[in-house]
């Protein structure tokens, strides 16, 4: 009977026992143990002002975001020529693990979808209508071309 008192003692202070924070080097392990999967956050620059909305759905579904629109701004505010962004980002599309379409299909997410397609990546489209309230899953067969102006 002593024995079960003592078990029970034991299994009642590790519930109650208050959790420690991890530390950076236990976070560091973590990541080095067990990354997580690296997702191409693809949108058109006509809705870039909702990089930071997209960016918390992404990390929310415990997955880590690469945004274009997050490292580069808008082209680093005309700074830097399109061309050396584009392959920039290109080879940060190259490698993530899949691609998350934002919103309509401009030609340039049209563009990095394909890469996508020919590098068997996985490809999620999202309709980001209801912004910032929700972000709705969709088919790629309902994702829409970007309104021409």
């Amino acid at each position: 009977m002593a024995l079960s008192g003592k078990v029970a003692d034991d299994i009642l202070e590790r519930i109650f026992q208050p959790t420690t924070k991890p530390s950076a080097r236990d976070q560091a392990e973590e990541t080095l143990r067990h990354p997580k999967r690296l997702v191409y956050v693809a949108m058109s620059n006509k809705v870039f002002y909702w990089r930071a909305h997209i960016q918390k759905f992404v990390l929310d579904s415990g997955l880590v975001p690469v945004s274009p629109f997050m490292l580069f701004d808008y082209y680093l505010m005309h700074t830097v020529g399109k061309d050396v962004v584009r392959e920039a980002m290109n080879n940060l599309l190259a490698k993530c693990d899949e691609v998350w379409v934002f919103g309509r299909l401009s030609l340039g997410v049209k563009v990095q979808v394909g890469i996508a397609k020919r590098m068997n990546k996985p490809i999620r489209y999202f309709d980001i209508s209801d912004l910032p309230v929700t972000v709705m899953p969709i088919t790629e067969e309902t994702a829409q071309e970007e309104l021409k102006d």
